[in-house]
This record gives C-alpha cells, sequence and structure tokens, in this order.
C-alpha cells in the first residue's frame, strides 16, 4: 500500500511539472499581450492629440472663413449700372 502511495505521489509531482511549464508559457504569452496592449495605448494616444489638434485647426479654419467673407463684402465695390446711394440722393434734391 505504501509502495502504491509513493507511485501515485511521484505521478502527482510528474504531473504538476507539465503544468509549471504551461503555467510559464502561459505567463510568457501574458507578458507578450500586455506589452503589446500597451504599445497600443500609447499610438492610440498619439492619434488622439493628433485627431483633436486637426479638429481645433478646422474649428480655426470654419471661424476664418465667415470673418474672411464678411470682410470681402463690405470692401466690395457696388455691381456695373449700380448707382450708389449717395448720388442717388443728390439726385432727387436737385430735381425739387
Amino acid at each position: 500500500m505504501k509502495w502504491l502511495m509513493c507511485i501515485g505521489f511521484v505521478a502527482l509531482l510528474g504531473g504538476c511539472d507539465s503544468s509549471k511549464q504551461e503555467l510559464d508559457s502561459t505567463k510568457a504569452t501574458l507578458n507578450s499581450v500586455t506589452a503589446e496592449r500597451d504599445d497600443l495605448k500609447t499610438k492610440n494616444a498619439s492619434l488622439q492629440s493628433q485627431l483633436d489638434a486637426a479638429r481645433a485647426d478646422l474649428a480655426k479654419a470654419k471661424a476664418a472663413t465667415p470673418a474672411t467673407t464678411a470682410a470681402a463684402t463690405t470692401t466690395a465695390k457696388p455691381a456695373a449700372g449700380a448707382k450708389h446711394p449717395a448720388a442717388t440722393e443728390k439726385s432727387k434734391h436737385h430735381k425739387s
């Protein structure tokens, strides 16, 4: 009976050895996956900051466009053939 228990104990230790190898392999895989995750988080943060900068530039461009359009319309000359309002007022006064 003692021999049977000894053989069972040796078999149990032998089984633990393969489990240890599997555990070590799983730990190595976990470490590589964790490193890859950290690298991807870093890349994501970098891309997010680039996206935020691009959005800010786009907002500045959109804000500058209406101001440029408004400035262009206030300095634009009247269309050909259109009379200036001051000239129209003078002509009304001279006819009376």
